[in-house]
């Protein structure tokens, strides 16, 4: 059976709260108003005065613009989400993705922002995750619960551990890290106990794109389509696993798709939601026959 991991990082949150601040064009965006003007409350009323979202405004058209090979601030935290500030500035600083303009225009002011704001959020988020305690309790108790019901999954990928980064800062969908020997995915800290299922498929949603973006066998992009697809995949064959392993929660899942997708998610039913998430029938064909190899059986 895998291990199940909860893991929490001030410097990784740091990188997504910075990143909440800052208006990107694609499905990555993190931008929010609502976000923003609850910290700036707090930001207020403490000694520290650094204009984050200014500092953000000035770089944002370049990180949309060349977001291809930016993308990655992202998911470089993630790699080594247990790392001090400093070795977090240097994974940054020396990516070799990075070209010498990537680093003069955005790289460079980004990290440059991360350090100013550091001086404000390192306590802000030490005090919330130690009166977020009991909060934290409950919903890693929830989660390791849904998720050891998924060990089928984890066992047939040879995952030892099923790791979750819970994120004080994270404003919406999530971030997924390969990790060799497990599962790694970044989500939002459920605020309630209802949010704990949502915050699951969420958490297997980035999970399973380990495995179906090695389907698609091409490399994904925001601008091209396969960004679109490679969701559509993950999104259909969630939906069939989850089936598969509780009929019950499948019917909780449609209605978070709706609600992602915009709608109220009362009237989302199974053929709608197949009609919608469409896949090429060469890519289906491989998506049943991955649900059949960790299953053993026809869906």
């Amino acid at each position: 059976m895998a291990e199940i991991v909860f893991i929490y990082s001030k410097c990784v949150d740091l990188v997504y709260h910075v990143l909440a601040y800052m208006q990107v064009c694609n499905a990555s965006n993190l931008y929010s108003e609502k976000y923003i003007r609850e910290f700036e409350k707090y930001r207020r009323a403490s000694e520290f005065s650094f204009d984050l979202k200014r500092a953000m405004t000035k770089i944002q058209q370049y990180y949309n613009q060349n977001f291809e090979r930016l993308g990655i601030v992202n998911f470089l935290p993630l790699a080594q989400p247990d790392e001090d500030f400093e070795a977090l500035k240097k994974r940054l600083l020396n990516y070799s993705g990075f070209t010498r303009e990537d680093k003069d225009f955005f790289v460079g002011p980004f990290v440059t922002a991360l350090e100013k704001e550091s001086f404000i959020y390192f306590p802000y988020w030490e005090s919330v995750y130690r009166n977020a305690h009991d909060r934290r309790k409950m919903c890693e108790a929830q989660l390791e619960s849904l998720l050891r019901s998924y060990d089928r999954v984890f066992s047939h990928y040879q995952k030892k551990r099923a790791v979750a980064f819970l994120s004080f800062s994270i404003t919406r969908n999530g971030r997924g890290s390969y990790w060799q020997d497990g599962f790694f995915a970044a989500v939002p800290l459920p605020k309630n106990e209802r949010e704990a299922v949502p915050a699951f498929f969420q958490l297997f949603h980035e999970y399973t794109h380990q495995f179906t973006d090695i389907l698609l066998n091409r490399t994904i992009c925001m601008d091209d389509g396969t960004h679109d697809l490679s969701e559509n995949l993950v999104i259909l064959i969630d939906y069939f696993i989850i089936k598969k392993i509780c009929e019950e929660m499948a019917k909780e899942y449609l209605p978070w798709i709706s609600a992602i997708c915009g709608d109220s998610g009362t009237s989302f039913d199974e053929a709608a939601f197949l009609n919608l998430f469409r896949i090429p029938p060469d890519l289906k064909e491989m998506m049943l026959k991955e649900i059949k190899d960790i299953f053993g059986d026809e869906i």
